[in-house]
């Protein structure tokens, strides 16, 4: 009984904060950049650690904030990353999935904003979302449903992609989604997962810039 209970909680304020996410009301006094890093970083980050450690007592090590299994991680790691690859590459060939794929100006013509852009900017995206989908929704949430909460947490990830914005930009992200759920059930951290996520989105972003 008390782990429906929980399970139900934890779904009311997933559920809550995908729709704040999705539909807050924008404030023109501040700009929408800003406002979006607010947003997402009370939705991803904020709340999830208040309501393990506050609302469920339990330690941070519950939505992934440990150092887990590192043979999984580590070895789903290296695993995942060439099949994602390959996958980005066919869909890059062989459809028009990604021809308005666009990183800023600035950051496709300097290499130092290249290397800002990647460290702070995708480094920071990737790790709230290794918070909140692969630790919050799918080690705290969904870690009972095994590979379905897998599945779950993906299809939530990209309904909240497409509520957000759907765009070229997304492809990407929507590709290693799976991924990094699997990292991260395998290994029951976070840090796997982001780890082999950053360095996708790096070189993704490297790579298209090369052969575009």
């Amino acid at each position: 009984m008390a782990r429906r209970k929980e399970f139900i909680g934890t779904a009311v304020v997933v559920i809550a904060s995908i729709l704040f996410l999705g539909y807050y009301d924008q404030y023109d006094g501040m700009s929408l950049a800003l406002q979006g890093l607010i947003v997402a970083i009370g939705v991803f980050l904020v709340i999830p650690i208040l309501y393990c450690k506050i609302i469920l007592g339990r330690p941070l090590s519950s939505i992934g904030f440990q150092r887990g299994n590192p043979w999984a991680g580590v070895g789903g790691s290296l695993l995942a990353l060439p099949v994602a690859l390959g996958a980005l590459f066919v869909l890059w060939n062989f459809t028009p999935l990604l021809k308005d794929y666009r990183l800023p100006v600035a950051v496709e013509e300097q290499f130092l904003f290249f290397v800002l852009y990647e460290v702070f900017l995708t480094g920071s995206i990737v790790f709230l979302y290794e918070v909140f989908f692969r630790g919050f929704l799918m080690l705290l949430w969904l870690r009972s449903w095994g590979i379905w909460g897998v599945i779950a947490q993906t299809l939530i990830f990209v309904l909240v992609l497409f509520m957000t914005g759907a765009d070229a930009g997304i492809v990407p992200a929507l590709i290693f989604a799976p991924f990094a759920g699997l990292i991260a059930y395998q290994s029951r951290s976070i840090w796997y997962s982001y780890g082999a996520s950053w360095f996708y989105f790096f070189l993704t972003d490297a790579l298209i810039l090369i052969f575009r």
